[in-house]
C-alpha cells in the first residue's frame, strides 16, 4: 500500500464527501442526525489482485461539549497486517455548535515510516486559519492563509454531509466541495447518482444514496478516478459502503458496527 493510503482509506470519504457553502447557516442540535455517544466503526479492506484483505478498522466518535462538538477518528491496522505496513493514525476536530464549522483541528498520523502532525485553527469569521505542518509536532511549521469562503477539514466534512437532505438531491446535481487540508484549498464536485439498492456485507441489501466524489491527482488517486459512496436512506445517513481506487490495488470501508445512534437504522450490525 502506497504512502499515506491508508489515512485516505480509514477516513471513507472524510474529505472527499462533505457539501460545503459560502453561507454559513445556524444548525439545530435537535434536527442533527447524530447525537452525542454516537461510535460507528468500519472495517477496511484492501485488494491485491483478486483478494480482499482484511486490513484494520477507523472508529468514529462524537461528543458534545458546553458550545462546540467534538468529532474524533482514530484508524489502525490489524496486528495480523501490522507486519506489512503498521497504521496508527489520530484525527480530531472541533466545531462551533452552530454552524458545524471548525475551529480547531489536529492530525497525527503513523504509517510505517511515514509521519505527519497537522494542527489547523480557523477564523471562519475573518476567514483565515494558521496551519502548523510537519513531520512531528515538535518540527511542525506555522503557516497562515487567507480565504474567501468558509472551508471545512477532514473530519468536520463527512458530519456535514450527514446533516445534508440527500434525499432530495436529483441524480446528475453535482455538489460542490471546498476543503482544506495539507496547506491547500481544493475545491472539487461530488456526483449524486440517486437512491438505489445496494447489497452490503453482513448488512444485507438497504436502501442506499449513492454518490461520487471526485478524486485528487496526485493524493494517492490518480487521473480521473472516482469513489463511490453508499450511503443509508434513513435518518442517520450514515455512509455504509465506501469502495475507491488507489495508485496500487483499491481499498473498500465497510460499516462493521454502530452504537448510540439517534434514529433506529434500516439495518442491524454483526
Amino acid at each position: 500500500m502506497s504512502k499515506s493510503s491508508f489515512a485516505f482509506l480509514l477516513l471513507p470519504a472524510l474529505w472527499l464527501c462533505s457539501l460545503c457553502t459560502l453561507q454559513s447557516q445556524e444548525v439545530d442540535w435537535e434536527k442533527l442526525p447524530y447525537q452525542d455517544g454516537e461510535e460507528i466503526i468500519y472495517t477496511v479492506y484492501y485488494n491485491w489482485g483478486f483478494i480482499w484483505l482484511p486490513a484494520g478498522e477507523v472508529k468514529f466518535e462524537v461528543y458534545e461539549r458546553d458550545d462546540r462538538l467534538e468529532f474524533r477518528a482514530t484508524g489502525q491496522t490489524f496486528s495480523s497486517y501490522d507486519k506489512v505496513f503498521k497504521v496508527r493514525d489520530y484525527f480530531i476536530s472541533e466545531v462551533d455548535k452552530g454552524s458545524l464549522y471548525p475551529y480547531a483541528f489536529k492530525r497525527d498520523i503513523h504509517e510505517g515510516n511515514y509521519l505527519r502532525f497537522d494542527s489547523i485553527s480557523f477564523d471562519q469569521q475573518q476567514q483565515e486559519l494558521v496551519e502548523y505542518f510537519g513531520k512531528t509536532k515538535a518540527t511542525a511549521k506555522a503557516f497562515p492563509f487567507e480565504l474567501d469562503r468558509l472551508v471545512h477539514d477532514m473530519v468536520s466534512a463527512i458530519y456535514h454531509l450527514r446533516t445534508q437532505p440527500v434525499e432530495t438531491f436529483t441524480k446528475g446535481h453535482q455538489i460542490p466541495l471546498d476543503l482544506f487540508f495539507d496547506k491547500e484549498l481544493f475545491s472539487l464536485n461530488i456526483n449524486c447518482l440517486g437512491k438505489t439498492k445496494k447489497k452490503i456485507k453482513d448488512l444485507g441489501k438497504l436502501d442506499t444514496y449513492h454518490l461520487q466524489p471526485e478524486l485528487i491527482d496526485g493524493y494517492v488517486f490518480s487521473e480521473g478516478d472516482l469513489m463511490d459512496i453508499w450511503v443509508s436512506a434513513d435518518g442517520n445517513r450514515l455512509p455504509l459502503l465506501i469502495e475507491s481506487p488507489i495508485t496500487v490495488g483499491s481499498v473498500k470501508a465497510v460499516l462493521y458496527s454502530a452504537k448510540g445512534l439517534k434514529h433506529s437504522p434500516a439495518f442491524s450490525t454483526p
